[in-house]
């Protein structure tokens, strides 16, 4: 049976664990690599794209189509996941001071 102190403790790690890896992705970020990982995903990006926009010329393409459709989301949250992240941990500052408090005492 857990009790309520290992739930926080529990908690406390995660909000650790989220604030180390904003931490991390904002390095990444401003990485000078960054810009340029982002337009080499925007090339694989365009030409799913153009998949996706193309006119079926048979009904057995459709599995295509959708795979280009998964790719692009896929691709898509490879360069959001950063910024979701570091906006997560600043939300988690705003929504919970006291706790930020309570784990630089430990």
């Amino acid at each position: 049976m857990t009790t309520v102190e290992e739930i926080e403790r529990k908690q406390r790690e995660e909000r650790q664990q989220i604030r180390s890896d904003a931490e991390l992705l904002g390095e990444l970020m401003r990485h000078r690599g960054w810009p340029r990982y982002l337009a080499l995903v925007e090339t694989v990006a365009q030409n799913y794209h153009s998949s996706v926009m193309k006119p079926l010329e048979h009904v057995l393409e459709v599995t295509k189509m959708e795979f280009a459709k998964g790719a692009l989301s896929g691709l898509s949250l490879a360069t959001s996941l950063p910024q979701m992240k570091i906006r997560e941990a600043d939300e988690l500052r705003r929504t919970s001071p006291g706790a930020e408090e309570a784990q630089e005492d430990e």
